[in-house]
């Protein structure tokens, strides 16, 4: 039962590539989404979340990309209306079926005549789901494609992403899809769902900005039954790939981190804590310096509503602790060159109080960041 796709182009991005991706499932399927959490919402994401709240299944979605339909008036969700409509007629399905995503420049109308032509385009000739194909299709500032396969015996799960700057989801620009062989009813996959997320696309930050088009799908193919644990863990298994991905292509990103915090009270805390290191704009400024600030790191996570034991909690750099309650030189000299050398740097925050833990990942704050989002004009 394969999944197809087919892609054309609408002029959206510059250097003329394809901006349009169709993709038509072998038949409706029990899905669930999660959209932004952001109150100024795109066109195309109202559109799709009034659609999808009514039956909780999909038989095809479209995406463009270099135009997120956002800041439009209401003519943004109109337009969306039109291209799902234009995906209905072609592929002979319910226009309730078919979802619409966007993602790209705030503020400017979509093309929407342009955007039709690429729709008929892409429909008249649908192919197998090529995930690195459909990654491309959907990106804009991103430097390489995210997709992941994952295969647990009968079992398979895969799916494709794209998001680089403007991370920070709540549920960016960050668009999501994953599809599963097992069958799944929507009550469960909603449920299921909501777990991954929180631990994966949720716990991720490269600019500590949410986007205004936010969407992570999960579709159930229905075709094998599996145990649900199984499933889980490979749905988590692929879209901390995805989430990671995003974070290793933060725009002008050097360093991949890996904020942990673990031995918490409460696992609300452990979480906070971790998004308030990872965030920090001078821990991510002293990641790129490859510099072992640990008091940038401990002052941020003693900056939450939730009190901290300074005298007692450890940080690790690695594996190198450099701090206990008093500092640790020749620790901090062991730290610093395994920033130098290592692509992805740990940082552990060890409470000493509980046992509730959480893991963030972020990416370094470099000059390439700024130069990137400067010369990105609405």
């Amino acid at each position: 039962m394969n999944v197809l796709m087919g892609v054309g182009k609408a002029g959206l991005k510059s250097e003329g590539k394809p901006d349009v991706l169709v993709v038509l499932l072998p038949q409706i399927c029990n899905a669930s989404f999660l959209f932004t959490s952001n109150h100024f919402k795109a066109g195309s994401v109202i559109y799709s979340q009034q659609v999808f709240e009514k039956s909780r299944t999909v038989r095809a979605f479209v995406v463009n990309s270099g135009n997120a339909n956002c800041g439009v008036g209401k003519e943004g969700i109109m337009h969306a209306e039109q291209m799902a409509k234009r995906v209905a007629q072609h592929l002979d399905i319910e226009e309730g079926q078919v979802l619409v995503f966007s993602t790209g420049i705030i503020g400017k109308p979509l093309p929407i005549d342009n955007l039709l032509k690429a729709i008929d385009d892409a429909c008249s000739l649908l192919e197998p789901l090529d995930l690195k194909r459909a990654s491309e299709v959907i990106s804009t500032t991103d430097r390489f494609p995210k997709y992941d396969f994952v295969k647990m015996g009968s079992l398979e799960v895969y799916g494709f992403a794209k998001g680089a700057g403007m991370i920070h989801p709540n549920m960016s620009t960050m668009l999501a899809f994953l599809f599963t062989n097992a069958q799944i009813d929507s009550y469960t996959l909603s449920y299921l769902h909501r777990q991954v997320a929180e631990r994966t696309f949720n716990s991720i930050s490269v600019d500590g900005c949410t986007s205004t088009n936010d969407s992570f799908g999960i579709i159930s193919l229905g075709v094998i039954k599996e145990d649900l644990e199984k499933v889980r863990e490979a749905i988590y298994e692929v879209s901390l790939s995805l989430a990671k991905k995003m974070v290793e292509d933060g725009e002008g990103a050097t360093k991949i981190i890996k904020v942990v915090v673990k031995n918490a009270s409460l696992e609300l805390k452990a979480k906070t804590i971790a998004e308030k290191i990872a965030t920090s704009n001078l821990v991510k400024t002293a990641i790129f310096g490859r510099d072992p600030n640990w008091g940038r790191i401990l002052a941020s996570a003693g900056s939450t509503a939730f009190p901290i034991d300074q005298f007692r909690l450890k940080l690790y750099i690695g594996n190198h602790l450099v701090y206990d309650g008093k500092a640790h030189p020749k620790a901090n000299e062991k730290a610093k060159a395994y920033m130098e050398e290592n692509r992805e740097v740990e940082i552990v925050l060890d409470l000493m109080e509980g046992k509730e833990s959480w893991t963030y990942y972020t990416c370094d704050l470099s000059y390439d960041y700024v130069r990137i989002n400067a010369e990105y004009s609405s």
